[in-house]
C-alpha cells in the first residue's frame, strides 16, 4: 500500500519527477515522524533507550543509514520513474537478496537446493514483468527507475542483516525507533542541501496521506524487525510475497494503473518461489510438533 500512497503524496504536494530534494524531504518527514512515534511508544512502556556499549552506536548509525536513508532515497527516486505496480514487484527482490545474504552469514540459514530454486523462480518473475508485447525483453528499463528500486531492495536486504545483528545488542523496538528517527533526519538534511522545487503547503489530504504513511512505517518496521530478531530470516521472507500482491491491487485502486497479465504471472512466480524456499522448514516444524510427547494424558 505504501508505494501507491507515495505517488498520491507526490501529486498532492506537487513534487515533480525531477525534484530530488522534494522527494527526499517527503521521505525524511515520513520516517522522522515514524521514528519519533515508535520512540514515544517505547517511553510510554518505560523501555530503555540506552545503548549498552559505545561501539554499538556505530551499528545503530549503520542501520539508520542503510535501512532508512539509502533504502528510501533509492525507493523514492525509483518510484517517480516507474509505475508503482512494477516498482512493488521489483522491490520484492529484497526478500531473495536477504535469503542469499542470510545463507552466507548465519549458520541457521544455510543455502540449499530449495532456496536456489526459489530464488531463481523469483528472478524469473522479475524478468517477466519486463516483457512487452512486440517489444524487446528488457525494453524501457532505466537506471533511474528499475535500477533505483533494485538498489532499494538490496539496501533492504542488508538492513535485514544489520537488524539481526543489532537485535543481539539492544532492544529492537527502541533501536527501530532511533534508527528511523536518525535516518529520517539524514534524509531531510540531504533534501534541504539539494533543494526542493515544491512550495510545501500542507492540505488536509496531504496530511492524511502522510499520517497513513507514518503509521505504516512505524507499525510494519517494528513488527518486521522483531520477527527478524527472533526467527531465522528465511522463515520470515515468505511474507514478503504479500508486498507485490497488495501493491498491485492498491496501485490499481488508487492510481488507476493498468493490471497487465505480466504482473499476475510475476506475482505468482515470486510467491511460489518464496513458498519453495520455506516449504521444508514448515514440514520440519510440523514433524517436530507431531514427535513431541503428549503430556495431557499423563496428568
Amino acid at each position: 500500500m505504501a508505494y501507491p500512497l507515495i505517488k498520491v503524496g507526490y501529486r498532492i504536494f506537487r513534487i515533480s519527477s525531477d525534484d530530488l530534494g522534494g522527494k527526499l524531504l517527503f521521505a525524511g518527514i515520513r520516517f522522522l515522524l515514524a521514528g519519533l512515534l515508535v520512540t514515544v511508544f517505547c517511553l510510554g512502556r518505560k523501555e530503555s533507550l540506552a545503548v549498552r556499549k559505545k561501539k554499538d552506536l556505530a551499528w545503530l548509525a549503520l542501520l539508520a543509514l542503510v535501512n532508512t536513508t539509502l533504502h528510501y532515497m533509492f525507493a523514492y527516486i525509483g518510484l517517480s520513474n516507474n509505475p508503482s505496480s512494477r516498482s512493488t514487484i521489483l522491490d520484492s527482490m529484497g526478500g531473495f537478496f536477504l535469503i542469499v545474504l542470510s545463507a552466507l552469514l548465519f549458520e541457521d540459514d544455510r543455502l540449499n537446493k530449495r532456496k536456489v530454486i526459489g530464488c531463481l523462480m523469483g528472478l524469473a518473475g522479475i524478468v517477466l514483468i519486463n516483457i512487452e508485447p512486440g517489444g524487446g525483453l528488457f525494453e524501457r528499463i532505466t537506471f533511474t527507475g528499475d535500477g533505483m528500486i533494485l538498489l532499494n531492495a538490496l539496501c533492504g536486504a542488508f538492513g535485514g542483516i544489520i537488524t539481526r545483528i543489532v537485535s543481539k545488542k539492544m532492544n529492537m523496538i527502541s533501536a527501530t525507533g532511533q534508527s528511523m528517527t536518525l535516518g529520517g533526519a539524514l534524509l531531510i538534511l540531504t533534501g534541504v542541501f539539494i533543494g526542493s522545487k515544491s512550495s510545501w503547503n500542507f492540505p488536509i489530504r496531504g496530511v492524511m496521506v502522510l499520517t497513513v504513511l507514518v503509521l505504516i512505517s512505524a507499525v510494519c518496521f517494528v513488527i518486521y524487525n522483531e520477527l527478524l530478531s527472533y526467527h531465522p530470516i528465511s522463515e520470515i521472507a515468505i511474507y514478503n510475497a504479500l508486498i507485490p500482491v497488495l501493491g498491485v491491487m492498491f496501485a490499481a485502486m488508487l492510481l488507476r494503473e493498468p493490471l497487465k497479465w505480466q504482473y499476475f504471472a510475476s506475482v505468482f512466480l515470486v510467491a511460489i518461489g518464496i513458498r519453495v524456499v520455506n516449504a521444508r522448514d514448515c514440514q520440519e516444524k510440523r514433524q517436530h510438533q507431531k514427535q513431541q510427547p503428549d503430556d495431557s494424558g499423563s496428568r
